[in-house]
């Protein structure tokens, strides 16, 4: 017992002579303020010589990866101890997260949709106190706190070829009819594929069933009602315009004859290779096409008209999108806050939303868009402004068992419309019938 005394007073003899002397390690700073290294977690935050990697995690999207791959190694020229691996995600649909989060391995700083920011709440970290969120437009705010800051912002658009309109003598559709009827008079010449739709991944049909009734149904707070609704998918509904549309598509073989069969990259090509008409996708696509084609003197968008009359206001869906969060279980949150920081200073910022061609979500930040600003001197339209995010609408469609994307995959497939409407409103009516 006695040597045991004395084995520990030695201990703290040589402790304290260390601070003394000016010990300057991590052991020396954290003697002499216990919290001054710890961030909420009780994680120690990074010295500047403890390595540090972050995984920087983002959909399958070419273009970014290429660019913050490249981008992220200038962090580590300012950080030298921080090492950020860029991550793919192959989907944005969530499925491949939700596995990551089950198994408590997210990515440190990824990429999320508005509607899946509800999902991940209890994993992501508050953002509130970060300079970036002060400056952002759109960020998503879920009981006070901010989960997610929004990288982009743009507006969804009918990409075209307008040698093919002047080939064919066509012009730019005002009203639903009249986009009918472009894609049918392009198909009867025989020449090309009036829209191309990578329908073998479900995802590509979200411009016409995810953004379709909501435009039809001129509501801001299309989702909150909804979730209130007990039968919203009903004759006369919006829903029941997109799903008849793209039965029209389908049916007509308006998207060629195998567009089930083909991905978004063979439906890309199509239109790239001016075999397709059309296509429809966010003003995303347009540094894509740009890569691969290397001109857009053959390009020009407009919003797809979903309206009857050309007389009422034409409007496109305009979002946020690419929502930064945080895992709050990563280690050294501090250095990934400061690495978020730096994504949305203006040196780096201006750099990234000038290469993606999309709009800058931040307060001090411009956009340069020189495409579509004579596009939407060509074709104006009136931002319908879509945030995709509702927590009662995630909540009841969860319980419906709602897939908007394969509900339109199968409609396309073959399913009637009909009993489509009737199997959604009698799921829909119990879920909204539980959560009262």
């Amino acid at each position: 017992m006695i040597r045991k005394k004395r084995m520990n007073l030695l201990l703290a003899a040589c402790l304290l002579a260390f601070i003394c002397i000016g010990g300057s390690g991590p052991l020396s700073r954290m003697a002499l303020n216990p919290a001054m290294n710890l961030h909420g977690g009780g994680v120690p935050a990074a010295s500047p010589d403890q390595p540090v990697k972050i995984k920087f995690g983002m959909w399958e999207t070419k273009m970014d990866i290429l660019f913050w791959t490249s981008k992220v190694k200038e962090y580590s020229r300012i950080r030298p101890n921080v090492t950020v691996e860029v991550e793919t995600i192959p989907d944005n649909s969530g499925q491949y997260l939700k596995v990551r989060l089950a198994s408590n391995d997210l990515p440190d700083v990824f990429y999320l949709k508005a509607s899946h920011l509800s999902v991940y709440r209890d994993a992501l970290l508050p953002l509130n106190g970060l300079k970036a969120a002060q400056s952002n437009r759109f960020p998503a705010v879920y009981n006070g706190d901010i989960l997610g800051l929004p990288l982009v912002s743009f507006s969804e658009y009918v990409f075209y070829h307008p040698s093919i309109f002047r080939e064919l003598n066509l012009q730019v559709p005002q009203t639903l009819d009249e986009f009918v009827q472009v894609l049918e008079e392009i198909k009867n010449h025989d020449k090309y594929i009036p829209i191309a739709i990578g329908g073998k991944e479900d995802w590509t049909f979200y411009p016409f069933i995810e953004f379709g009734p909501p435009l039809l149904s001129k509501d801001p707070n299309y989702l909150t009602n909804l979730s209130h609704t007990l039968q919203p998918f009903g004759r006369n509904s919006p829903f029941e315009t997109a799903a008849k549309l793209l039965k029209t598509i389908a049916e007509h073989r308006l998207a060629g004859s195998d567009a089930l069969s083909i991905g978004f990259d063979e439906s890309k090509q199509l239109f790239e290779s001016n075999k397709a008409a059309m296509i429809a996708l966010g003003q995303w696509y347009y540094q894509d096409y740009i890569s691969n084609v290397k001109t857009d003197e053959d390009l020009d968008a407009f919003a797809l008209p979903w309206r009857s009359d050309a007389r009422e206001p034409l409007e496109a869906v305009t979002m946020p999108d690419q929502y930064m969060a945080i895992n709050k279980a990563s280690k050294n949150v501090d250095e990934i806050k400061s690495f978020l920081e730096w994504i949305y200073s203006p040196e780096v910022y201006q750099d990234y939303i000038n290469y993606s061609g999309n709009t800058s979500t931040m307060v001090n930040i411009p956009s340069d868009q020189p495409f579509f600003n004579k596009v939407k001197r060509r074709h104006p339209f009136d931002p319908f402004m879509y945030y995709g995010m509702n927590e009662r609408f995630e909540m009841v469609k969860n319980k419906a068992q709602y897939n908007e994307k394969k509900t339109a995959q199968d409609i396309f497939a073959g399913a009637s419309v009909e009993d489509m409407q009737q199997l959604l409103n009698r799921n829909w009516s119990q879920a909204v019938e539980q959560l009262k």
